[in-house]
Protein backbone atom coordinates (compact mmCIF):
# COMPACT_ATOMS: atom_id res chain seq x y z
CA UNK A 1 0.00 0.00 0.00
CA UNK A 2 2.91 2.47 1.09
CA UNK A 3 5.01 1.15 -2.04
CA UNK A 4 1.72 2.31 -4.15
CA UNK A 5 1.25 5.54 -2.48
CA UNK A 6 4.73 6.67 -3.61
CA UNK A 7 4.39 5.32 -7.24
CA UNK A 8 1.86 7.25 -7.46
CA UNK A 9 3.33 10.37 -6.12
CA UNK A 10 6.16 10.10 -8.48
CA UNK A 11 4.21 10.59 -11.34
CA UNK A 12 2.52 13.27 -10.18
CA UNK A 13 5.51 15.11 -9.30
CA UNK A 14 6.75 14.11 -13.20
CA UNK A 15 3.44 15.62 -14.67
CA UNK A 16 3.94 19.37 -13.02
CA UNK A 17 7.27 19.33 -13.79
CA UNK A 18 6.47 18.62 -17.66
CA UNK A 19 3.83 21.23 -17.16
CA UNK A 20 5.74 24.12 -15.70
CA UNK A 21 8.53 23.61 -18.84
CA UNK A 22 5.83 23.69 -21.31
CA UNK A 23 4.72 27.29 -19.73
CA UNK A 24 8.61 28.74 -20.40
CA UNK A 25 9.04 27.95 -23.85
CA UNK A 26 8.09 31.00 -25.71
CA UNK A 27 7.33 30.78 -29.92
CA UNK A 28 9.66 32.81 -31.46
CA UNK A 29 8.54 33.95 -35.40
CA UNK A 30 10.60 32.64 -38.29
CA UNK A 31 11.95 35.82 -40.12
CA UNK A 32 12.96 35.28 -43.72
CA UNK A 33 16.90 35.46 -44.46
CA UNK A 34 17.71 39.27 -46.37
CA UNK A 35 20.39 38.59 -49.30
CA UNK A 36 23.93 40.46 -48.19
CA UNK A 37 25.65 41.42 -51.79
CA UNK A 38 29.79 41.59 -50.81
CA UNK A 39 31.91 42.85 -53.39
CA UNK A 40 33.94 40.49 -55.40
CA UNK A 41 37.89 40.20 -54.39
CA UNK A 42 39.46 42.85 -56.59
CA UNK A 43 36.64 44.52 -57.92
CA UNK A 44 37.13 47.58 -55.87
CA UNK A 45 39.63 50.28 -57.73
CA UNK A 46 42.21 52.72 -56.79
CA UNK A 47 44.88 54.66 -58.91
CA UNK A 48 48.57 55.49 -58.72
CA UNK A 49 49.41 58.81 -60.93
CA UNK A 50 53.13 58.58 -62.14
CA UNK A 51 55.10 61.54 -63.09
CA UNK A 52 58.79 62.44 -63.90
CA UNK A 53 60.67 65.44 -64.19
CA UNK A 54 61.58 65.54 -67.06
CA UNK A 55 58.60 63.31 -68.20
CA UNK A 56 58.51 61.12 -71.26
CA UNK A 57 59.87 58.29 -69.30
CA UNK A 58 58.99 54.92 -69.95
CA UNK A 59 56.70 53.70 -66.92
CA UNK A 60 57.16 49.39 -65.83
CA UNK A 61 54.44 48.90 -62.47
CA UNK A 62 55.33 45.17 -61.13
CA UNK A 63 57.31 44.92 -64.45
CA UNK A 64 54.29 45.65 -66.54
CA UNK A 65 55.31 48.68 -69.20
CA UNK A 66 52.39 51.11 -68.94
CA UNK A 67 53.75 53.71 -70.87
CA UNK A 68 55.67 57.06 -70.98
CA UNK A 69 55.30 59.32 -67.82
CA UNK A 70 52.73 61.13 -66.82
CA UNK A 71 50.30 57.84 -66.41
CA UNK A 72 47.63 56.71 -64.74
CA UNK A 73 48.04 52.66 -63.06
CA UNK A 74 44.95 51.43 -61.85
CA UNK A 75 45.20 48.70 -59.05
CA UNK A 76 43.09 46.39 -57.03
CA UNK A 77 42.27 48.26 -53.47
CA UNK A 78 42.65 44.47 -52.04
CA UNK A 79 45.24 43.47 -54.28
CA UNK A 80 49.19 42.17 -53.29
CA UNK A 81 49.99 46.08 -51.05
CA UNK A 82 53.66 45.93 -52.18
CA UNK A 83 54.58 47.40 -55.66
CA UNK A 84 57.71 48.06 -57.80
CA UNK A 85 57.72 50.75 -59.92
CA UNK A 86 60.42 51.52 -62.47
CA UNK A 87 60.88 54.60 -64.92
CA UNK A 88 63.65 54.76 -67.77
CA UNK A 89 64.98 57.72 -69.82
CA UNK A 90 67.57 57.72 -72.04
CA UNK A 91 70.36 60.42 -70.53
CA UNK A 92 69.17 59.71 -67.22
CA UNK A 93 70.13 57.09 -64.44
CA UNK A 94 67.14 54.56 -63.83
CA UNK A 95 64.65 55.37 -61.27
CA UNK A 96 63.41 52.35 -58.55
CA UNK A 97 61.21 52.61 -55.96
CA UNK A 98 58.89 49.75 -53.71
CA UNK A 99 55.79 51.43 -52.82
CA UNK A 100 53.85 49.76 -49.53
CA UNK A 101 49.98 49.52 -49.51
CA UNK A 102 47.58 50.23 -51.76
CA UNK A 103 44.80 53.18 -52.34
CA UNK A 104 41.53 52.83 -51.24
CA UNK A 105 38.70 52.61 -53.55
CA UNK A 106 38.43 55.96 -55.92
CA UNK A 107 41.52 57.22 -54.28
CA UNK A 108 44.85 59.12 -56.21
CA UNK A 109 48.37 58.52 -55.21
CA UNK A 110 50.80 60.96 -56.79
CA UNK A 111 54.15 59.54 -57.78
CA UNK A 112 56.74 62.35 -59.12
CA UNK A 113 60.07 60.71 -59.80
CA UNK A 114 63.33 63.75 -59.99
CA UNK A 115 65.96 61.68 -62.85
CA UNK A 116 69.13 62.16 -62.35
CA UNK A 117 71.21 62.67 -65.96
CA UNK A 118 73.77 60.23 -65.78
CA UNK A 119 77.40 60.63 -66.75
CA UNK A 120 77.12 58.36 -69.88
CA UNK A 121 80.39 58.62 -72.24
CA UNK A 122 81.75 56.64 -75.02
CA UNK A 123 84.89 57.38 -77.25
CA UNK A 124 85.81 58.37 -80.91
CA UNK A 125 88.63 56.91 -82.74
CA UNK A 126 89.84 58.21 -86.01
CA UNK A 127 92.41 57.26 -88.63
CA UNK A 128 92.75 58.81 -91.33
CA UNK A 129 94.89 57.97 -95.34
CA UNK A 130 96.88 59.99 -95.01
CA UNK A 131 97.52 59.90 -91.54
CA UNK A 132 98.91 63.32 -89.96
CA UNK A 133 95.83 65.12 -90.75
CA UNK A 134 94.07 67.76 -88.65
CA UNK A 135 90.96 65.96 -87.08
CA UNK A 136 88.35 68.68 -85.18
CA UNK A 137 85.48 67.60 -82.97
CA UNK A 138 82.38 69.45 -82.54
CA UNK A 139 84.58 72.31 -84.35
CA UNK A 140 86.32 72.80 -80.99
CA UNK A 141 88.78 70.09 -79.75
CA UNK A 142 91.34 69.53 -82.30
CA UNK A 143 94.50 66.19 -83.17
CA UNK A 144 96.27 64.88 -85.23
CA UNK A 145 95.20 61.46 -86.58
CA UNK A 146 95.60 58.84 -85.39
CA UNK A 147 93.74 60.05 -82.44
CA UNK A 148 91.08 58.86 -79.71
CA UNK A 149 88.57 61.62 -78.03
CA UNK A 150 87.51 60.08 -75.02
CA UNK A 151 84.36 60.79 -72.22
CA UNK A 152 82.48 61.64 -75.37
CA UNK A 153 79.04 62.51 -74.00
CA UNK A 154 76.63 60.04 -75.82
CA UNK A 155 74.74 61.81 -78.96
CA UNK A 156 75.59 62.45 -82.07
CA UNK A 157 78.83 64.17 -83.05
CA UNK A 158 80.36 66.38 -86.09
CA UNK A 159 83.99 65.19 -86.75
CA UNK A 160 86.43 66.94 -89.80
CA UNK A 161 89.69 65.94 -91.13
CA UNK A 162 91.52 68.63 -92.67
CA UNK A 163 94.87 68.38 -94.42
CA UNK A 164 96.45 70.99 -97.01
CA UNK A 165 96.14 69.54 -100.99
CA UNK A 166 93.04 67.27 -99.52
CA UNK A 167 89.24 67.95 -99.59
CA UNK A 168 88.01 68.29 -95.91
CA UNK A 169 86.31 65.62 -94.63
CA UNK A 170 83.39 65.51 -92.34
CA UNK A 171 81.06 63.23 -91.12
CA UNK A 172 78.59 62.67 -88.44
CA UNK A 173 79.32 59.92 -85.45
CA UNK A 174 76.92 58.64 -82.92
CA UNK A 175 78.20 57.63 -79.54
CA UNK A 176 76.89 55.26 -77.28
CA UNK A 177 77.69 54.87 -73.69
CA UNK A 178 80.67 52.71 -72.55
CA UNK A 179 81.62 52.29 -76.67
CA UNK A 180 83.95 53.74 -79.25
CA UNK A 181 82.83 54.50 -82.21
CA UNK A 182 85.26 54.52 -85.37
CA UNK A 183 85.22 57.18 -88.23
CA UNK A 184 87.74 56.24 -91.52
CA UNK A 185 88.98 59.44 -93.05
CA UNK A 186 90.05 58.49 -96.59
CA UNK A 187 91.20 61.77 -98.02
CA UNK A 188 90.54 62.70 -101.79
CA UNK A 189 93.26 65.17 -103.49
CA UNK A 190 91.93 68.60 -103.21
CA UNK A 191 89.84 69.70 -106.23
CA UNK A 192 87.07 72.93 -106.76
CA UNK A 193 83.87 72.42 -104.77
CA UNK A 194 80.38 73.89 -105.33
CA UNK A 195 77.52 75.53 -103.40
CA UNK A 196 74.67 74.65 -102.28
CA UNK A 197 71.81 77.25 -102.09
CA UNK A 198 69.01 76.13 -98.99
CA UNK A 199 65.19 78.25 -98.52
CA UNK A 200 62.26 76.73 -97.73
CA UNK A 201 58.64 77.98 -97.85
CA UNK A 202 57.40 78.51 -94.82
CA UNK A 203 61.32 79.45 -93.75
CA UNK A 204 62.87 78.66 -90.83
CA UNK A 205 63.62 74.59 -91.19
CA UNK A 206 66.42 73.20 -89.82
CA UNK A 207 69.26 71.86 -92.90
CA UNK A 208 71.16 68.91 -92.43
CA UNK A 209 73.18 68.09 -95.45
CA UNK A 210 74.93 64.54 -95.41
CA UNK A 211 73.15 64.35 -91.90
CA UNK A 212 74.87 67.24 -90.38
CA UNK A 213 73.29 70.35 -89.11
CA UNK A 214 73.76 73.61 -91.13
CA UNK A 215 71.43 75.92 -89.32
CA UNK A 216 67.79 77.21 -90.59
CA UNK A 217 66.54 78.07 -94.13
CA UNK A 218 67.34 80.13 -95.68
CA UNK A 219 71.48 79.27 -95.61
CA UNK A 220 74.07 78.85 -98.10
CA UNK A 221 76.34 75.93 -97.68
CA UNK A 222 79.79 75.89 -99.36
CA UNK A 223 83.15 73.69 -99.77
CA UNK A 224 80.85 70.86 -101.04
CA UNK A 225 82.22 68.53 -103.65
CA UNK A 226 80.97 67.83 -106.20
CA UNK A 227 78.62 64.79 -106.60
CA UNK A 228 75.15 63.59 -105.17
CA UNK A 229 74.57 64.88 -101.44
CA UNK A 230 71.23 63.93 -99.03
CA UNK A 231 69.56 66.93 -97.76
CA UNK A 232 66.97 67.00 -95.27
CA UNK A 233 64.68 69.70 -93.89
CA UNK A 234 62.66 69.88 -90.61
CA UNK A 235 60.49 72.64 -88.90
CA UNK A 236 58.03 71.55 -86.19
CA UNK A 237 54.10 71.41 -87.33
CA UNK A 238 55.47 70.10 -91.17
CA UNK A 239 56.89 66.81 -92.51
CA UNK A 240 59.94 66.41 -92.83
CA UNK A 241 61.53 67.12 -96.12
CA UNK A 242 64.01 64.55 -97.85
CA UNK A 243 65.95 64.63 -100.91
CA UNK A 244 69.20 64.49 -102.76
CA UNK A 245 71.13 67.17 -104.89
CA UNK A 246 73.43 67.27 -106.81
CA UNK A 247 76.68 69.58 -106.78
CA UNK A 248 79.29 70.65 -109.66
CA UNK A 249 82.04 71.66 -109.17
CA UNK A 250 82.48 75.90 -108.98
CA UNK A 251 78.91 76.49 -109.11
CA UNK A 252 75.91 76.91 -106.88
CA UNK A 253 73.04 74.61 -106.65
CA UNK A 254 69.43 76.14 -105.40
CA UNK A 255 66.90 74.08 -103.64
CA UNK A 256 63.32 75.85 -102.78
CA UNK A 257 60.50 72.75 -101.57
CA UNK A 258 57.64 73.92 -100.10
CA UNK A 259 56.53 71.96 -96.98
CA UNK A 260 53.45 70.30 -96.30
CA UNK A 261 51.47 70.89 -93.00
CA UNK A 262 51.74 68.42 -90.94
CA UNK A 263 48.09 66.97 -89.39
CA UNK A 264 48.86 64.89 -86.61
CA UNK A 265 52.24 66.07 -85.42
CA UNK A 266 54.13 63.71 -83.23
CA UNK A 267 57.24 66.07 -81.82
CA UNK A 268 57.88 69.18 -81.29
CA UNK A 269 61.39 71.57 -81.64
CA UNK A 270 63.19 73.47 -79.70
CA UNK A 271 65.53 75.94 -80.83
CA UNK A 272 68.87 77.27 -79.32
CA UNK A 273 70.82 80.32 -79.23
CA UNK A 274 73.59 81.64 -76.54
CA UNK A 275 75.93 84.67 -75.90
CA UNK A 276 78.23 84.03 -76.47
CA UNK A 277 77.98 81.15 -79.01
CA UNK A 278 79.66 77.75 -79.17
CA UNK A 279 78.12 76.57 -75.84
CA UNK A 280 77.71 72.45 -75.81
CA UNK A 281 74.10 71.61 -75.37
CA UNK A 282 72.34 68.52 -73.77
CA UNK A 283 68.81 67.86 -73.85
CA UNK A 284 67.57 65.22 -71.64
CA UNK A 285 71.10 64.55 -70.50
CA UNK A 286 71.85 63.65 -74.09
CA UNK A 287 74.32 65.88 -76.38
CA UNK A 288 72.72 67.60 -79.11
CA UNK A 289 75.33 69.89 -80.37
CA UNK A 290 76.78 73.45 -80.15
CA UNK A 291 75.08 76.69 -80.44
CA UNK A 292 76.06 78.75 -83.54
CA UNK A 293 76.70 82.39 -83.99
CA UNK A 294 74.08 83.49 -86.98
CA UNK A 295 71.66 80.83 -86.62
CA UNK A 296 69.99 78.86 -84.10
CA UNK A 297 70.86 75.32 -83.16
CA UNK A 298 67.47 73.38 -83.56
CA UNK A 299 66.84 70.28 -81.10
CA UNK A 300 64.33 68.33 -83.07
CA UNK A 301 61.89 65.50 -82.56
CA UNK A 302 61.29 66.13 -78.96
CA UNK A 303 58.77 64.51 -77.82
CA UNK A 304 55.61 66.05 -76.01
CA UNK A 305 56.31 67.19 -72.17
CA UNK A 306 58.66 68.64 -70.09
CA UNK A 307 62.47 68.16 -70.75
CA UNK A 308 65.65 69.58 -69.05
CA UNK A 309 68.13 71.73 -71.54
CA UNK A 310 72.32 72.03 -69.89
CA UNK A 311 74.20 74.72 -71.36
CA UNK A 312 77.87 74.34 -70.86
CA UNK A 313 80.84 76.24 -72.18
CA UNK A 314 84.47 76.66 -70.91
CA UNK A 315 84.78 79.93 -68.77
CA UNK A 316 81.31 80.15 -67.91
CA UNK A 317 78.58 79.36 -65.88
CA UNK A 318 76.49 76.36 -66.81
CA UNK A 319 73.30 77.16 -67.15
CA UNK A 320 70.02 74.78 -66.96
CA UNK A 321 66.09 75.54 -67.68
CA UNK A 322 63.35 73.44 -67.78
CA UNK A 323 60.65 73.66 -70.76
CA UNK A 324 57.36 71.64 -71.29
CA UNK A 325 56.58 71.77 -75.26
CA UNK A 326 53.49 70.52 -77.10
CA UNK A 327 53.50 68.73 -80.16
CA UNK A 328 53.94 71.05 -83.63
CA UNK A 329 55.28 73.45 -81.92
CA UNK A 330 58.34 75.23 -81.98
CA UNK A 331 59.90 76.94 -78.72
CA UNK A 332 62.80 79.53 -78.40
CA UNK A 333 65.77 79.38 -75.87
CA UNK A 334 67.84 82.42 -75.69
CA UNK A 335 70.49 82.18 -72.96
CA UNK A 336 73.33 84.70 -71.66
CA UNK A 337 76.08 82.75 -70.45
CA UNK A 338 77.45 84.73 -67.41
CA UNK A 339 81.08 83.90 -67.27
CA UNK A 340 83.52 83.10 -64.22
CA UNK A 341 85.20 85.13 -61.85
CA UNK A 342 88.44 86.68 -62.71
CA UNK A 343 88.40 85.34 -66.28
CA UNK A 344 91.88 84.97 -68.36
CA UNK A 345 90.96 83.99 -71.74
CA UNK A 346 88.46 85.19 -74.49
CA UNK A 347 87.33 83.74 -77.55
CA UNK A 348 86.50 84.43 -80.94
CA UNK A 349 83.51 83.43 -82.54
CA UNK A 350 82.98 83.28 -86.68
CA UNK A 351 80.54 82.80 -89.05
CA UNK A 352 80.52 83.46 -93.24
CA UNK A 353 78.43 83.48 -95.63
CA UNK A 354 79.24 81.12 -97.50
CA UNK A 355 79.64 78.52 -94.40
CA UNK A 356 82.27 75.63 -94.15
CA UNK A 357 84.86 77.67 -94.94
CA UNK A 358 88.09 76.79 -93.73
CA UNK A 359 89.15 78.81 -90.96
CA UNK A 360 92.97 80.17 -89.91
CA UNK A 361 94.09 81.45 -86.46
CA UNK A 362 97.56 82.28 -86.89
CA UNK A 363 98.04 80.46 -89.90
CA UNK A 364 96.87 77.29 -87.94
CA UNK A 365 94.24 75.53 -88.87
CA UNK A 366 90.80 75.52 -86.88
CA UNK A 367 87.80 74.32 -88.08
CA UNK A 368 84.81 75.35 -90.79
CA UNK A 369 82.56 78.18 -89.87
CA UNK A 370 80.39 78.17 -87.78
CA UNK A 371 82.72 77.99 -85.42
CA UNK A 372 83.76 79.77 -81.81
CA UNK A 373 87.52 79.56 -80.37
CA UNK A 374 87.79 79.35 -77.17
CA UNK A 375 90.40 79.80 -74.31
CA UNK A 376 92.83 82.03 -75.97
CA UNK A 377 94.81 84.29 -74.47
CA UNK A 378 94.15 88.19 -74.48
CA UNK A 379 95.60 89.88 -77.61
CA UNK A 380 95.86 89.92 -81.47
CA UNK A 381 95.24 87.36 -83.97
CA UNK A 382 95.33 87.32 -87.52
CA UNK A 383 91.83 85.60 -89.04
CA UNK A 384 92.36 83.83 -92.15
CA UNK A 385 88.89 82.20 -94.05
CA UNK A 386 89.18 80.23 -96.96
CA UNK A 387 86.53 78.54 -99.56
CA UNK A 388 86.82 77.12 -102.84
CA UNK A 389 85.48 79.68 -105.35
CA UNK A 390 85.59 82.56 -103.45
CA UNK A 391 89.08 84.97 -102.23
CA UNK A 392 90.94 84.92 -99.22
CA UNK A 393 89.20 86.28 -96.33
CA UNK A 394 91.46 87.90 -93.87
CA UNK A 395 91.36 90.45 -90.67
CA UNK A 396 92.88 90.83 -87.29
CA UNK A 397 90.74 90.45 -84.68
CA UNK A 398 91.47 91.63 -80.87
CA UNK A 399 91.04 89.14 -77.89
CA UNK A 400 89.81 90.64 -74.46
CA UNK A 401 89.53 87.83 -71.40
CA UNK A 402 86.60 87.38 -70.51
CA UNK A 403 84.80 88.25 -73.68
CA UNK A 404 83.63 86.85 -76.95
CA UNK A 405 84.34 88.37 -80.42
CA UNK A 406 82.33 88.18 -83.26
CA UNK A 407 82.98 88.06 -86.45
CA UNK A 408 80.51 87.77 -89.65
CA UNK A 409 82.54 87.31 -93.30
CA UNK A 410 81.09 87.62 -96.25
CA UNK A 411 83.07 85.83 -98.90
CA UNK A 412 83.06 87.28 -102.30
CA UNK A 413 82.94 84.95 -105.14
CA UNK A 414 86.54 84.79 -106.96
CA UNK A 415 84.66 84.19 -110.41
CA UNK A 416 80.91 84.16 -111.33
CA UNK A 417 79.60 80.80 -109.91
CA UNK A 418 76.88 79.00 -112.48
CA UNK A 419 73.62 79.15 -110.81
CA UNK A 420 72.15 75.97 -110.96
CA UNK A 421 68.41 75.25 -109.96
CA UNK A 422 68.57 71.36 -108.27
CA UNK A 423 66.40 68.88 -110.46
CA UNK A 424 64.85 71.54 -112.55
CA UNK A 425 67.79 72.41 -114.80
CA UNK A 426 67.42 69.22 -117.45
CA UNK A 427 63.70 69.94 -117.81
CA UNK A 428 63.97 73.68 -118.80
CA UNK A 429 67.12 72.61 -121.00
CA UNK A 430 65.21 70.24 -123.09
CA UNK A 431 61.94 72.44 -123.36
CA UNK A 432 64.09 75.39 -124.99
CA UNK A 433 65.71 73.22 -127.13
CA UNK A 434 61.85 71.53 -127.89
CA UNK A 435 60.54 75.81 -128.31
CA UNK A 436 63.53 76.39 -131.33
CA UNK A 437 62.90 73.62 -133.13
CA UNK A 438 59.11 74.34 -133.42
CA UNK A 439 59.89 77.84 -134.40
CA UNK A 440 62.60 76.87 -136.40
CA UNK A 441 59.49 74.26 -138.44
CA UNK A 442 57.07 77.21 -138.40
CA UNK A 443 59.36 79.48 -140.57
CA UNK A 444 60.99 76.89 -142.54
Amino acid sequence: MLRSSAILMMVLMLAASVAVSSAMITTVPVTEAVPVTLPAPGSEQGYFSINSVPSGGDVYFDSAFWGETPVVVTVSTTGTPTHTIRITLPGYEEWTSTYNGNPMAGQTIPITAQLVPSAQTGNIQVVSTPSGAMVSLDRSQSANTPYVFYNIPVGSHEVSVFMSGYQTFYTSVNVNKGQTAYVNAILQPESTTGTLSVSSSPSGAAVYVDGIYHGVTSTTVGNLIPGSHSVRLSKAGYLDWTGSVSISAGSTTYLDPSLVKDQQPQYATVSITSNPAGASVYGDGVYVGQTRAGSPLVFTSVKPGTHTLLLTKSGYQDYSVTRTVSAGQNYDVDVTLNPVQNPTTGGISIISAPSQAEVYLNNAYKGLTPVTLDSLAPGSYTLLLRLSGYQDWQATQQVTAGQTAQISATLTPSATPTPTQSGLLPLVVLAGIGIVFLALGKRS
